[in-house]
């Protein structure tokens, strides 16, 4: 079965220089229905921003 997350990769700043974390989207794959083994996580190329504080909160 698969699932999918965001992992956090880095705390970068903007221009105006406030926190925020570059995320990753991964594909988590849980037990069972696949080859790949439960907990194995693949990386996908779509990324974001999200504010640090929104995280934190």
């Amino acid at each position: 079965m698969e699932e999918e997350a965001w992992r956090s990769v880095d705390v970068i700043k903007n221009k105006q220089g406030e926190p925020h974390v570059l995320q990753q989207k991964v594909t988590v794959y849980t037990a069972g229905m696949t080859n790949e083994s439960s907990g194995y996580t693949k990386p996908m190329l779509e990324h974001r921003l999200v504010p640090l504080d929104q995280i934190t909160k």
